[in-house]
């Protein structure tokens, strides 16, 4: 199972939505990730989104894979508009 907490989100190239962090285990395009927020009530809501692909970061080749303990930027795809993404995880499921 892999974790990042995102540090950083922002527009991606071409309008998607891109987060930065550092994973603990690879994460692949095409992962299904569980991204999850806090309810009302202070019950967790979880929503599932996609690795839509691996951003080119720090000069390093855009190969597919954001590896295990460096920094990385993914486009996600499934985020729901209009939520504050820093400070939360994805993991694998």
């Amino acid at each position: 199972m892999a974790r990042m907490l995102i540090e950083d989100s922002f527009t991606a190239p071409g309008g998607g939505v891109a987060v930065t962090g550092r994973p603990d285990g690879d994460l692949r395009r095409g992962d299904r990730l569980r991204l999850t927020t806090n309810g009302a009530a202070g019950q967790d809501v979880t929503h599932e989104v996609t690795v839509a692909r691996v951003l080119r970061l720090c000069g390093r080749r855009p190969d597919g894979v954001a590896p295990h303990g460096m920094n990385a930027a993914v486009e996600l795809d499934g985020v729901p508009p209009g939520l504050h993404l820093p400070g939360l995880t994805l993991r694998t499921e």
